[in-house]
């Protein structure tokens, strides 16, 4: 019988994060083109994080999902930062070892 309730629990646990992003289509649809594909793309990186937002419950899926987006914005910044540092490097005549 526990088995059967393990599975129970690990399938809503599965939902958390998608029906929080589900809850949000409304909101893409009244955006612009542009905006909506941006919009869309987030909620599918977001996906990346669903073990992190299991882990921190049902109450918790808006919260684990603005963590994933800031994180997922935060690597992009810091690949960024590498890039244009490793860019004005060259551009200036130095060589880093990585």
């Amino acid at each position: 019988m526990e088995s059967s309730n393990l599975t129970k629990t690990r399938t809503d646990d599965d939902k958390i994060l998608e029906n929080e992003i589900e809850s949000w289509d409304s909101f893409g649809s009244m955006l612009r083109n542009e905006n909506r594909i941006i919009f869309c793309q987030m909620l599918e990186d977001i996906k990346t994080y669903s073990g992190a937002a299991k882990a921190k419950g049902k109450y918790f899926s808006f919260e684990s999902m603005c963590m994933g987006l800031i994180l997922q914005q935060q690597k992009m910044i810091n690949e960024l930062l590498c890039k244009l540092l490793a860019k004005k490097d060259v551009s200036l005549g130095y060589h880093h070892e990585t």
